[in-house]
């Protein structure tokens, strides 16, 4: 699915325009991002799951083209981890 096609579902399921789904999303995943990165480090959605970062630390790892080893850098993401309602409805 889309973004246009999940903003039209919302509007069409709550009766609020589209583009005023369209500004809530936006804004819920600008405040998810900057909550996560430099607030505590955790969203929860207790009906969706969460959202955490997650930090890969620095290694040694190996250069596939000449079998060097390479240095790594730390990495920082956003991991996302649903929760058990539904990761039963996937399973």
């Amino acid at each position: 699915m889309k973004k246009f096609e999940l903003v039209r579902e919302v509007a069409k399921q709550t009766g609020i325009s589209q583009d005023v789904v369209n500004k809530v999303i936006d804004a819920t995943s600008d405040v998810i991002v900057k909550n996560v990165m430099e607030g505590d480090g955790e969203v929860n959605l207790p009906a969706l799951g969460k959202f955490k970062l997650k930090v890969n630390p620095a290694r040694e790892g190996i250069n596939p083209l000449n079998k060097q080893k390479i240095s790594i850098k730390e990495s920082r993401t956003i991991a996302f981890r649903p929760t058990s309602a539904i990761k039963r409805v996937v399973d």
